[in-house]
């Protein structure tokens, strides 16, 4: 039996988003680049949709690196009411080839959602099969490249490389330092 699972979960930004007209809401943008890049390493994959203030995502891989996952975003400050609509246990993954997929479902997910009677997105209304449907349509739809914007997670990355040589750096200038005080000693009470 495999230890992959799929979650679905949803949740409400915290932050004020961008009329969708102009293209992908740059906060979401930055959240989609820092998943691409941190989904590898934890061996996770999946898929995000996102309107209306809501997130819709869906994770997938072993059971106790997406429970991991899931922990962290319950504190992450850029959503609330998290809510997951599904858990099961899965052979493989539907996403393999994504560490994060972002597709804009615009018209299908506005034809899903008038077929529900819906008028908004709002996941949190969705039963098992409206759930299974907007997997579907992440599944099929193509993926989003993002704009150069997007790029800022690379800098935080490297500014946080910076940081790390930096403190690095002292730490040995500190550590010689006290190499040198300690020879100076030595010499001082060899005399």
């Amino acid at each position: 039996m495999s230890d992959l699972i799929q979650i679905v979960y949803v949740s409400r930004s915290t932050f004020p988003v961008m009329p969708a007209e102009r293209g992908i809401e740059p906060s979401v943008a930055r959240i989609l680049a820092q998943s691409r890049i941190n989904n590898p390493r934890r061996g996770l994959v999946g898929a995000l949709y996102f309107g209306d203030g809501c997130f819709f995502q869906c994770l997938e891989g072993r059971a106790a690196d997406v429970d991991r996952l899931y922990a962290a975003l319950l504190d992450d400050p850029r959503h609330t009411d998290l809510k997951v609509l599904s858990r099961r246990p899965i052979e493989r993954t539907g996403f393999a080839s994504w560490s994060m997929k972002y597709v804009p479902l615009d018209a299908p997910m506005r034809a899903l959602l008038a077929e529900r009677g819906l008028s908004t997105f709002d996941p949190y209304r969705f039963d098992e099969a409206t759930v299974a449907r907007v997997l579907a349509l992440l599944r099929d739809g193509g993926d989003v490249m993002l704009p150069l914007e997007a790029a800022a997670p690379r800098q935080e990355r490297l500014d946080a490389d910076n940081g790390r040589a930096l403190r690095m750096a002292r730490l040995s200038i500190a550590l010689a330092s006290l190499a040198l005080l300690a020879s100076a000693a030595a010499l001082v009470l060899a005399w």
